[in-house]
């Protein structure tokens, strides 16, 4: 049995692993939600929530603890005038997760850590794409008639176009000349190359 073996090690180095922990950290306090893997949600929440107990101590300890994680100083001033005030009357428990299931890819179960004050606030749909048709009438300064007539019928008011003269049909069989492929050239007759036969001699 393992003892003392706590925390996962998420497949990297320990400097890769604190690297990762510090920028997840720095997106968090700065957007109060990110989505993650399940696993590394786990071992963030805790850091993330002793920051915040820190920060509501405001002092040069506090915010030297802070800056350890977090090397943006803007981050680090967000942290101590607008998260840590929400959270005072607060004794725990500032973060939550919330499971996604297997995301498409690798098939890793992703999941949201986020504030628990947070609130979601949809954000404005890009404007529509110009498809080639749109574009077509904008082009032509009006309306792009595509739709298809059927056989006989026009538009209101006018007359069906009278059919063309069909050219007359060239006489196919027996009867018709057919025109026989050019013959070929018969080869040139010359000495051999293997010299003459010796089956006489």
């Amino acid at each position: 049995m393992q003892h003392n073996r706590a925390g996962r090690k998420l497949r990297r180095t320990t400097a890769h692993r604190l690297a990762m922990f510090s920028n997840q950290l720095d997106s968090l306090m700065n957007h109060e939600r990110i989505q993650t893997t399940l696993s590394k949600a786990k071992e963030l929440r805790p850091l993330a929530e002793k920051l915040v107990t820190a920060a509501k101590k405001d002092g040069l300890a506090a915010r030297r603890h802070v800056s350890r994680w977090i090397p943006d100083r803007t981050t680090v001033k967000r942290v101590f005038e607008t998260i840590a005030p929400r959270f005072v009357g607060r004794p725990g428990g500032y973060t939550r997760i919330l499971r996604l299931g297997a995301r498409k890819g690798d098939a890793a179960e992703a999941a949201i850590l986020e504030f628990v004050d947070f609130k979601f606030e949809a954000k404005d749909r890009a404007p529509r794409k110009e498809s080639l048709s749109d574009r077509a009438r904008r082009a032509s300064g009006g309306r792009v008639d595509t739709v298809r007539k059927g056989k006989g019928e026009g538009a209101e008011g006018e007359e069906p176009p009278e059919a063309a003269p069909k050219a007359p049909r060239k006489a196919s069989g027996p009867k018709a000349e057919r025109t026989k492929p050019a013959a070929k050239p018969a080869p040139k007759k010359g000495p051999s190359r293997t010299g003459p036969s010796k089956r006489g001699a």
